[in-house]
């Protein structure tokens, strides 16, 4: 019986101390993996806000790259009617001054 009172004497508090450190540990990695988590949370939460700040961006740069396209488009149309129309008035020209040299070299 004197033996036993021994080991479970010195057992018992060996016991609290191993589960004491157990529990250290366990508590240690159950902050650390808290942390952890929120962390991560933290981060796909501003890893999505700056996702959604990019595409705002994209878009914004398509339209910009959409209407500057249509200017082009419709300035260069403008300059090509311009150009018929003043080449339709050369031709007129050019007609016109033929017409008098064809006169003027005539005999009378």
């Amino acid at each position: 019986m004197n033996f036993i009172n021994v080991v479970l004497g010195v057992a018992v508090p060996l016991l609290l101390i191993i589960f004491g450190i157990i529990g250290y540990f366990l508590r240690t990695l159950h902050s650390d993996v808290k942390t952890s988590i929120t962390e991560q949370a933290h981060n796909y939460s501003k890893m999505s806000e700056d996702i959604g700040k990019l595409k705002g961006k994209i878009e914004l740069v398509e339209q910009e790259g959409r209407l500057k396209y249509q200017l082009v488009t419709e300035t260069t149309q403008q300059e090509i009617k311009n150009m018929a129309s003043k080449i339709g008035e050369l031709s007129d020209t050019v007609g016109q001054l033929v017409t008098v040299q064809l006169r003027s070299n005539r005999p009378s």
